[in-house]
């Protein structure tokens, strides 16, 4: 499983190679087969494996989106291979491949969260649930990713501190989002 993650992770699910995770895993690729009838079956298994394994569990709550956003930045910093997989499966995971896979079921209870708490009064109800929840993720990764590198881009050091000025600015932004207009 630690050779399919991190084969995934480099490579996405398109680019991996069973061939490199078996010789990785110094195992065959026959082996393999033995335990998952495809890619598709072990990618399913690495990203359970993943996801049960997570530095931190993170819950959306209604009544505090900045502590979701907060926790998921946290978990971006604890866990880059993670973060790295999570836009894999976002980029390339074919339609339908996890029908009943526990990752539907986290983002299921994301967007009831959300739309509970629209119903409630506690988050703007002119957010698309679905609009929201991924804005909200985006801000924790794009922060939490220093910019996508923005500093080095432009010549500008961050301050010794950016990392809790970036983790309290994508909790504030978080917070201004989903209040009411």
């Amino acid at each position: 499983m630690a050779a399919a993650k991190t084969e995934f992770t480099e490579y996405g699910f398109a680019g991996a190679r069973l061939n490199r995770i078996a010789t990785n895993a110094k195992a065959s690729k026959e082996r393999l087969y033995s335990y998952f009838e495809s890619k598709e079956q072990l990618f399913e298994a690495v990203v359970a494996q993943w996801i049960s394994d997570a530095p931190y569990k993170v819950p959306l709550r209604a009544e505090d989106v900045p502590g979701y956003v907060a926790g998921l930045f946290d978990n971006i910093v604890a866990d880059p291979q993670g973060a790295r997989l999570q836009r894999w499966i976002e980029l390339e995971a074919p339609d339908g491949m996890f029908g009943d896979h526990v990752l539907r079921h986290i983002f299921q209870a994301k967007l009831d969260a959300i739309r509970q708490g629209q119903q409630a009064g506690i988050i703007d109800p002119a957010w698309d649930p679905m609009s929201l929840l991924m804005m909200l993720i985006d801000i924790a990764y794009s922060m939490a990713a220093s910019g996508f590198g923005i500093d080095r881009i432009v010549g500008e050091q961050p301050r010794a501190d950016s990392v809790a000025d970036r983790r309290a600015a994508a909790a504030e932004a978080a917070r201004r989002l989903v209040g009411r207009r």
